[in-house]
């Protein structure tokens, strides 16, 4: 799939300066898109939360910043975000994506990316500096 098409089927834009007519990336282990990093894990409890039509945020923007979200294609897609109060956990949560279906991540100034069957640990990088921050995108 490329981009101009993810843009028409889950209703999003992206901005200006990327190539509609790009390839969309097809992750099968291991990817980043921003803040954002995607481990393949199948030993991991599958997710259970159906992601919408709309698609669900996994990151929201921070300080005017653009929200990453996914979307399902070809079926559904579950999303489990991990409830945690703490600020250090880099943990977000998993998706699983099972036969028949694609999971995307969309983003308006990375574009997209998507993803092959499986369950998915989801996480926030993390910078390291003279203090632990994440990575903010």
């Amino acid at each position: 799939m490329i981009l101009a098409e993810a843009l028409n089927k889950f209703d999003t834009d992206v901005l200006e300066h990327l190539d509609r007519d790009a390839a969309i990336p097809h992750i099968t282990a291991a990817g980043i898109q921003g803040d954002v990093s995607f481990l393949l894990d199948n030993t991991r409890p599958a997710a259970t939360t159906a992601v919408p039509a709309a698609g669900v945020p996994v990151v929201r923007g921070e300080n005017g910043g653009n929200t990453h979200a996914l979307f399902a294609d070809g079926g559904t897609v579950y999303f489990d975000a991990k409830a945690t109060g703490d600020p250090e956990d880099t943990v977000i949560g998993t998706m699983t994506v099972p036969d028949g279906s694609t999971g995307f991540l969309l983003h308006p100034e990375h574009g997209a990316m998507s993803f092959g069957v499986g369950t998915w640990l989801v996480g926030r990088q993390r910078e390291q500096a003279d203090i632990v921050e994440f990575v903010r995108d």
